[in-house]
């Protein structure tokens, strides 16, 4: 039960980094992997590979599948490259996770048969804990996949301390919602103090809403905090004479849209799946926005309640 409770307290940390990677992707390669960042074309725009990626992840148990979004982009030699962004949130690592991004960045090359770059954003709270390798060996025979990793909190406390970039206003959010889980007044304090200062850097509304918007998806804080928070913020505003975050209304605009959005969704699936077992409805309605909209296209390809399952990641067989 505690462990649960704790859950519900954690915001929505994969939905936050799968639309952040997805939406921002040149700004996170730029500041999180400037190496791979350089040797891209930006001038061809990349392709999201989500039924290719879905091929190979669509039977991970969702306790066990990562956060994951594999592009294809143009190279500057002319080559086209499919690139695997991995984010790994959680406050303290699982065992066996070299072997899994080992297994993950396989499956890709066995299915598709494409070469791929794998990326790992590392956003945990263990300051000793520095993966970046799976090697097995025995006897003449070795099996070696390094990947290039960005540590956040390691960041954060050295060359990213006066950095107030959208990729690093990402991370300061991650680890400070990691660090107060389980504590929701220290996490209104944290989301407090982080968007007061988005203000004193000089952002223009349309940055200030983008970056609150993630904020807001990785601190979610209770009912009555949250409505403490939004109350603190428009008097803050206001004491400013910067009508900003409005952004605090079109949020909750943006709230009820998705949540009229489900209600026609769990329509559509009932009709194309049969009626659906209240823990997939539950599951459903606990997705964010970019998901709602993604699994309102993948429902034209359903025939079954087992392809919605497998789609929200309930299938039993572990992942290639």
């Amino acid at each position: 039960m505690a462990k649960r409770k704790k859950r519900e307290q954690d915001s929505d940390y994969d939905g936050a980094w799968k639309e952040a990677l997805r939406t921002h992707l040149r700004e996170l390669l730029t500041k999180y992997f400037p190496g791979v960042d350089a040797a891209i074309d930006w001038s061809v725009e990349p392709k999201l590979c989500d039924k290719e990626l879905s091929q190979v992840m669509g039977k991970a148990k969702r306790r066990n599948r990562p956060v994951d979004v594999l592009v294809q982009v143009r190279l500057l030699s002319g080559d086209e490259q499919w690139i695997l962004l991995h984010a790994e949130v959680q406050s303290s690592p699982e065992a066996g996770f070299e072997r899994r991004v080992a297994r993950y960045h396989s499956g890709l090359f066995w299915v598709h048969d494409q070469r791929v770059i794998t990326l790992v954003v590392l956003a945990d709270l263990r300051e000793d804990w520095h993966p970046g390798e799976d090697l097995f060996r025995v006897a003449d025979f070795e099996s070696h996949l390094r990947f290039p990793t960005c540590k956040l909190i390691d960041r954060l406390d050295t060359d990213w301390r006066d950095d107030h970039s959208l990729p690093v206003q990402i991370a300061r959010a991650q680890i400070e919602a990691l660090r107060t889980a389980s504590d929701p007044e220290g996490r209104y304090r944290a989301k407090s103090r982080l968007v007061r200062k988005l203000y004193e850097l000089g952002y223009n509304a349309e940055e200030l809403r983008e970056i609150f918007r993630l904020i807001d998806w990785m601190m979610h804080l209770t009912e009555t905090l949250s409505q403490r928070f939004e109350q603190e913020l428009r008097e803050f505003e206001e004491s400013l004479n910067m009508p900003y975050v409005t952004s605090v209304e079109r949020i909750a605009e943006a709230r009820g849209e998705a949540r009229g959005g489900v209600s026609l969704l769990l329509r559509q699936l009932a009709k194309v799946c049969g009626r659906l077992p209240e823990d997939v409805t539950n599951r459903i309605r606990s997705l964010p926005f970019s998901q709602i909209e993604a699994l309102s296209e993948a429902l034209l390809d359903f025939r079954s309640l087992a392809d919605l399952q497998n789609w929200l990641g309930h299938g039993d067989d572990p992942a290639v």
